[in-house]
């Protein structure tokens, strides 16, 4: 099965950033894309889940009303999104200024778990990428190079897949 990515192709309203976490609202048409991919995910291992007596786990996702969802998002710093400004440009810094209704564009993976117990199974969404829409840009020109540079460096647990998955997530923007 190949790990999709799920952009929001405008940009999104962050609720709340805070360290190594947020929460944006998603609009419903990326959930139903989420939902669906959701279930094709876990349909094998859900019989196995419920013959046991186990259930499946509530999405990563909640309503937040008719229009959209919000997503609550963390990573560490082994598994730290890549980071744009508006320009796409990388971030250059630890933390963006938190801005209520800031704007972002974001690239998820989602993957699928199993409790170690066996009796619970589920999907959690990893951030791949963030561009922050109503960020300043760097003072310096748009450069192709320097944000091909952020994919070759090395990753921990990183396979030439997911790095090929960074990379389109990037050039969607270019």
């Amino acid at each position: 099965m190949t790990t999709k990515v799920f952009l929001t192709p405008d940009p999104v309203r962050l609720l709340e950033s805070h360290g190594q976490s947020l929460i944006a609202l998603v609009p419903n048409f990326v959930i139903n894309e989420l939902q669906q991919d959701r279930d094709e995910q876990l349909q094998h291992v859900l019989q196995s889940v419920q013959q046991r007596g186990g259930q499946c786990l509530p999405t990563p996702w909640t309503p937040h009303d008719e229009h959209c969802h919000a997503i609550a998002l963390q990573w560490s710093n082994a598994t730290r999104p890549h980071r744009l400004d508006s320009d796409c440009q990388p971030w250059i810094g630890d933390e963006l200024p938190a801005q209520g209704d800031q704007l972002v564009r974001l690239a998820m993976q989602q993957k699928p778990y199993l409790q170690q117990d066996g009796m619970g199974c589920g999907t959690v969404l990893r951030l791949i990428g963030i561009q922050y829409c109503s960020a300043p840009s760097m003072p310096r020109e748009p450069s192709f190079e320097a944000v091909a540079e952020l994919f070759r460096q090395s990753g921990v647990n990183r396979s030439a897949g997911e790095t090929l998955l960074r990379s389109q997530f990037v050039a969607s923007f270019l």
